[in-house]
């Protein structure tokens, strides 16, 4: 992603002109959806982690009581920390029940910032700590936060786009006090300097799994591969194993697992993606230890897809599911409102679209949020996609699915998105009881 061209026209969310039903966890949220877990659900309260896109652009950390139905407040983590999406706060619960907050910058320095919530007191975090990644190239800065606890390992991993521009990781062993030099984890394979795009999904025992890209849309027609990291080593969806990460360097896409065949197509500039183009969205695991990833495909700056591809132990099942339509906006044109999976039930999907998700006609509107019960025999004509927002004044897009025991959380951001530096937006949601 890249900054976009500076708008005459601000983002301004005039809420009361926008009367809802729906929850609002956390008003000035917005976050991109290369850095997680971006809310957690910890002792009954739900943790959001947003950047502000007005102002100076705070980094913010908003906490919801649910059991009580109400806003306990909103920590600024960061006063100014660029007005840009890609910045929001991720988080780990620790084993003393504190909550670790991480989070960088969007590719400025070499930099991830941390703090920690006191123990029954979500609303008191110490002081800022700044970690410097030390990285050979000069152009190596750190951006995406992304935290993964392997408790076989005693290990809490940050993968973030660092070396080569490429995934990398750092470990600590102190949950977040410390951390391990950068490691480089995933090597892009299209010539120049390019950004493959990982989705990770951790089991929190043993294994991450990973869906990534070549690069960017708007620069490479990218593909889907697939791959397993644990102990070490890269395996397949089947646990065979690829290579050792220490002994053999960072993983290619030419050895993963592909799930989907991109075009291979070149850019064709600025505002354009290339046609074919896949980008990474959503990636959970069932309760089978079976890996499901959600995906975009551009055909057209007006036409995107939604694709799910599951694996059920054998073979990768890899369908269309929903039309996404337009994008957010040309200059970022394969930015959708975006696919999610139920991080214990992946066969519920949620979705962000413009059009009717089962046909494509353009519904005239705004991006709304629908759901549906998907499994690996259903397509785009099968599926009965319900909606949860219905004529909106404004966009609802970039859904987040949070579950534990007996709840299910639908989060997402309403409001007005321009480019992901100029926006106003809630986060708000429903939450529902889940009986499995």
């Amino acid at each position: 992603m890249t900054a976009p061209v500076c708008s005459e026209e601000t983002a301004a969310y005039d809420r009361e002109d926008d009367p809802h039903d729906f929850t609002v966890f956390m008003t000035e949220g917005g976050w991109c959806w290369y850095q997680d877990p971006r809310a957690i659900l910890h002792e009954g309260n739900v943790f959001i982690g947003s950047v502000s896109g007005n102002g100076a652009g705070p980094a913010l950390v908003g906490v919801y009581d649910l059991n009580r139905d109400q806003p306990l407040g909103t920590v600024t983590v960061h006063p100014k920390f660029d007005r840009d999406d890609h910045n929001s706060p991720v988080f780990h619960v620790c084993p003393d029940g504190r909550v670790l907050t991480v989070y960088a910058r969007h590719n400025r320095d070499r930099f991830h910032h941390s703090r920690y919530s006191q123990p029954g007191n979500p609303l008191e975090w110490t002081d800022e700590v700044r970690h410097e990644r030390v990285m050979s190239n000069p152009r190596d800065n750190v951006t995406y936060m992304n935290l993964h606890e392997l408790k076989n390992e005693n290990a809490l991993y940050l993968f973030f786009r660092g070396i080569n521009f490429d995934p990398t990781f750092v470990t600590s062993h102190d949950h977040g006090e410390t951390w391990s030099d950068p490691v480089h984890f995933f090597k892009s394979e299209v010539g120049g300097r390019h950004r493959p795009y990982a989705r990770y999904a951790g089991n929190d025992q043993n294994t991450v799994h990973v869906a990534i890209t070549d690069a960017h849309p708007r620069d490479f027609g990218n593909s889907i591969y697939y791959f397993q990291f644990r102990d070490g080593n890269f395996y397949t969806a089947d646990n065979a194993l690829i290579k050792n990460l220490s002994t053999d360097g960072p993983l290619r896409p030419s050895e993963t697992e592909l799930v989907y065949q991109g075009t291979g197509n070149p850019g064709r500039g600025a505002d354009l993606s290339a046609i074919g183009a896949a980008w990474t969205s959503s990636i959970e695991v069932d309760e089978s230890g079976h890996p499901h990833i959600g995906y975009t495909v551009y055909n057209s700056n007006t036409d995107h897809r939604y694709r799910i591809a599951s694996w059920n132990g054998s073979q990768w099942i890899d369908r269309e599911v929903a039309y996404g339509g337009k994008c957010l906006y040309d200059r970022e044109s394969s930015y959708t409102g975006l696919i999610t999976l139920d991080p214990v039930d992946p066969t519920v999907v949620v979705i962000s679209t413009d059009v009717n998700p089962s046909t494509g006609e353009d519904l005239g509107g705004r991006h709304e949020i629908y759901r549906a019960k998907i499994t690996s025999k259903d397509t785009v004509e099968s599926i009965a996609w319900q909606p949860i927002t219905k004529n909106s004044p404004v966009r609802n897009i970039r859904p987040v699915v949070l579950r534990d025991d007996n709840r299910r959380v639908i989060l997402w951001n309403r409001g007005d998105f321009k480019t992901y530096t100029n926006y106003q937006l809630d986060s708000v949601g429903i939450v529902e009881s889940v009986d499995e």
